[in-house]
């Protein structure tokens, strides 16, 4: 019996973990996103501050629609909502 529960149908989560898959990027970062209280324009707002940047929200939707976000953001946005990325080898599973 698994202990994993499937949130918005791509996010899988089990004590705080999420696995992100490639399917739906942008559904996956809003609902981690809306879990903590923000909209993704003022998550790219808490972005822009913190590491001093000036890209628009409107660019930030078009990589997340598109899948074109670098590791760099996506270490960004996790930072931001108070999460890790972690490298995890499958055969350690």
């Amino acid at each position: 019996m698994s202990n994993f529960v499937t949130l918005v149908g791509t996010i899988m989560t089990m004590r705080n973990e999420y696995k992100l898959n490639t399917e739906n990027v942008r559904q996956q970062i809003k609902s981690l996103t809306v879990m903590k209280g923000l909209t993704l324009a003022e998550l790219k707002v808490l972005i822009n501050e913190k590491y001093q940047k000036i890209d628009k929200t409107s660019n930030f939707s078009k990589k997340l629609i598109t899948k074109t976000i670098r590791a760099t953001e996506l270490i960004e946005i996790a930072d931001i909502l108070g999460y890790d990325v972690v490298l995890k080898d499958r055969q350690d599973t």
